[in-house]
């Protein structure tokens, strides 16, 4: 199947996220149809979507006639059995492991033989919620996060089954739809932070959060704080690996380079092959990952530039 045979969405829930998804695809003209098999969760879903689409016209994100157009492409059903002709379908139902097999077994059973089937999961993986699936080169993992409708980033993960089709195929939609897809490439969850990537990542920084107001070395609201004015602050622009050639650039003490090497290669649970690998990059160099050396003050001038756009609009507005 290519990208130009989607042309009929699904979403399987009506909840929290799901009425942010139908948005998502109905808004870049995919008719779409929103299944829950709760009547009152239906009734709120349709309040919510007029809602999003009021403040996206609100905020002068759409016209008032793109944000009416979008609503006439959003069905609302509570028969399953209306999602049977979609084309790609996903699910953002209760996060329970049984709940969601039996969704996906249902729609694996009543949809077209091509129709892709995603899951909205955070901690499942998706081996144990497509176990029991016959098309198992035709599921992904597309976990959207919070509100859905507005925050860009969507992680797509495979099955054991699913095919670099399926795959490639999900990831262009995403970007059809103005998303930002990031490929995640193994099937991995630390049980101690379960998640994919990015709420692994999301997940550390709340532990060590937690952890600090615990004992008492700030508070929630300087946590907080600080953590939107410093870091929180750059992540639009750079993460943690832009950020390391940035830092790279300045020489730092020998001593303080080699704990910070320490501190990674003792962190719990990596694997040895993940050690050798992060023993190598240390001992070659760190180098840089995405500037050329060559050209850090062109891209520092460029960083500066975001940075400046982004203190304008949330801290200083234009001073006279």
């Amino acid at each position: 199947m290519e990208l130009r045979n989607i042309k009929t969405i699904g979403i399987a829930g009506g909840g929290t996220m799901g009425f942010g998804l139908a948005i998502n695809f109905a808004l870049w003209g995919y008719p779409t149809t929103i299944y829950d098999l709760d009547d009152q969760i239906l009734a709120k879903t349709i309040q919510r979507v007029k809602k999003a689409l009021d403040m996206f016209a609100t905020e002068d994100l759409i016209s008032r006639r793109r944000s009416e157009e979008t609503f006439e492409r959003i069905a609302f059903t509570s028969d399953i059995e209306n999602l049977a002709d979609a084309d790609f379908i996903t699910e953002a139902i209760v996060e329970r492991l049984f709940d969601k097999q039996e969704l996906f077994n249902h729609l694996d059973k009543i949809c077209k033989s091509q129709t892709i089937i995603a899951s909205n999961t955070s901690t499942l993986r998706m081996g144990d919620i497509a176990e029991g699936v016959k098309r198992q080169d035709k599921v992904v993992l597309t976990h959207y996060f919070t509100p859905p409708h507005i925050v860009p980033g969507v992680e797509v993960a495979k099955g054991p089954g699913t095919t670099d089709e399926t795959f490639n195929l999900t990831y262009d939609l995403l970007k059809n739809v103005r998303k930002t897809p990031v490929r995640v490439l193994k099937d991995f969850i630390i049980p101690e932070l379960p998640g994919y990537l990015l709420n692994t990542m999301q997940r550390a920084l709340e532990g060590a959060a937690y952890r600090l107001w615990a004992e008492g070395v700030a508070s929630a609201e300087d946590i907080d704080l600080g953590i939107k004015a410093s870091f929180g602050f750059r992540n639009p622009h750079e993460g943690p690996f832009m950020h390391a050639d940035f830092s790279a650039h300045f020489k730092w003490p020998a001593d303080v380079q080699d704990r910070q090497v320490k501190r990674t290669l003792a962190m719990p649970g990596l694997s040895e092959e993940a050690r050798e690998r992060l023993r190598k990059r240390f001992a070659d160099g760190v180098g840089t990952w995405f500037i050329d050396p060559n050209k850090f003050e062109e891209a520092e001038e460029m960083r500066d530039r975001q940075y400046a756009r982004r203190l304008k609009e949330l801290y200083w507005g234009k001073l006279d």
